[in-house]
């Protein structure tokens, strides 16, 4: 089987090339950078240059594909919709697309909103949609990395709400699955970690995973919101994470699941792996 991959370089995209390749399908990544993608994916990955906004470089990299992943950086119906259409003009039905479980928390939050008008544009499409809804990513924990490195402490603004962190490893193995088997169209799968934690206990595991102080200091998502607008974040960017904290820190999207286990047949990591497989990162 042939799978078209956006986000292919991401860390979601990226695992899930690789482990496509590996049960010996064909992928076709299609990248914006071909230098970038080509020092991280197997060789054998099909290399295909565009971006959501390239229609013609789209529906070209669409042809002769069994199914799709869709995963965007910002959720734009119009890019949605360039996709579909694609989609449509190369005969493909299939398009597994990731989503948020903030499009499952009601009332939605700004970023949910977003992602759930996207999500309207595939729904109406009338293609065979498959939904997943990850919870928090553990690779969260990198924007973690320069206050560490430069001062040893984590601000955050979600304690003492849980939430449990999946490894976008996992998340590839579900879509891996979904793509290859019949029977997902029109399913949507809520993805989590194994464990709920606090922000404060994702920091201590991973200080004990380095062998090192790392200070925990919490602030409110009001707080975290000022700095960022001080930085240069504009306002509605700085506002929707606010309200997107505001949800974790009341511990609203601390939901464990089954359907990691249910769809593979395996347990999801632990965020303490992921810290344990990425700890060079933090050096």
């Amino acid at each position: 089987m042939t799978f078209l991959i956006t986000g292919a370089t991401g860390n979601v995209g990226g695992q899930l090339v690789t482990q496509l390749i590996d049960a010996r399908h064909h992928v076709r990544a299609y990248v914006r950078n071909p230098d970038k993608a080509r020092q991280q994916l197997p060789e054998t990955a099909e290399i295909a240059i565009g971006d959501l906004d390239d229609t013609a470089a789209l529906n070209k990299a669409a042809e002769g594909v069994d199914a799709i992943f869709f995963m965007q950086a910002a959720p734009i119906p119009t890019q949605a919709q360039n996709v579909v259409d694609a989609a449509k003009a190369a005969g493909v039905r299939r398009i597994v697309v990731l989503s948020s479980i903030g499009t499952a928390l009601h009332p939605m939050c700004i970023i949910g909103a977003a992602i759930n008008a996207r999500d309207d544009v595939l729904r109406a499409s009338g293609l065979d949609i498959t939904y997943l809804k990850p919870n928090t990513l553990s690779s969260n924990a990198l924007w973690w990395k320069t206050s560490i490195a430069t001062e040893g402490k984590v601000y955050d603004p979600t304690d003492p709400g849980l939430t449990p962190p999946i490894d976008p490893y996992d998340i590839a193995r579900v879509a891996a699955t979904v793509l290859t088997q019949p029977g997902h169209e029109g399913h949507s799968y809520i993805l989590n970690g194994p464990e709920a934690l606090s922000a404060r206990e994702q920091v201590e595991i991973l200080a004990d995973v380095l062998g090192r102080q790392i200070e925990f200091v919490a602030v409110t998502p009001e707080q975290y919101a000022e700095v960022n607008i001080s930085r240069g974040t504009p306002e509605p960017q700085a506002r929707a994470l606010q309200d997107l904290q505001e949800l974790f820190r009341a511990g609203r999207s601390g939901i464990l699941g089954e359907d990691v286990q249910n769809l593979t047949g395996i347990a999801p990591r632990t965020f303490r792996h992921w810290c344990e497989q990425h700890r060079t990162e933090f050096n």
